[in-house]
């Protein structure tokens, strides 16, 4: 039978919708940032804080996956139609399991990534609100040749550019 053979029939006893989605997770929480620090055309900052944040995501996705969907599934017997037939049991657990994976990755991890993101970057001091947020001030340098004062609109800005983190880039 081979072991590719062993492992198909193995996988397909116990195929649990959590073993999918962590899997993806895994390889989604390993390449994406390497696929992100690879990009030459982004800036080298934007590019360690975009994949600090992919790989944090991921980081809280697994557990988040395969605690949610165990603490469903603990439920079965309550849903299950005819307690006594082990195949019934095993289809309602099933199912939670998969209601359990599918709630997890609509609400509990993207409110989990956004409570604990903040604190993240914070500590790793990449806290790119912080930076959008400051504001350039104008440089007032007087009268006119004509001893007008300037209007607001008149008023000579710095050079350097404001960065407010803005926009949609597709």
């Amino acid at each position: 039978m081979g072991l590719v053979g062993k492992l198909c029939e193995t996988l397909g006893k116990a195929n649990e919708p959590v073993y999918t989605v962590v899997a993806v997770a895994c390889f989604k929480g390993i390449l994406r940032p390497i696929f992100t620090m690879m990009d030459k055309h982004q800036d080298p900052e934007t590019k360690k804080y975009a994949a600090i944040r992919e790989g944090s995501t991921e980081l809280i996705a697994i557990p988040t996956y395969l605690s949610l969907s165990w603490a469903v599934q603990k439920f079965a017997p309550a849903f299950a139609v005819d307690k006594t037939i082990g195949r019934t049991l095993e289809h309602s657990r099933r199912t939670l399991g998969f209601l359990g994976v599918c709630v997890a990755a609509l609400y509990v991890i993207p409110k989990l990534c956004n409570v604990a993101m903040p604190h993240v970057m914070k500590a790793l001091k990449m806290n790119k609100k912080e930076e959008a947020l400051t504001v350039k001030t104008p440089v007032f340098d007087g009268l006119t040749k004509n001893g007008n004062l300037l209007s607001n609109a008149q008023y000579p800005y710095n050079k350097t550019q404001i960065n407010t983190g803005g926009g949609l880039r597709i």
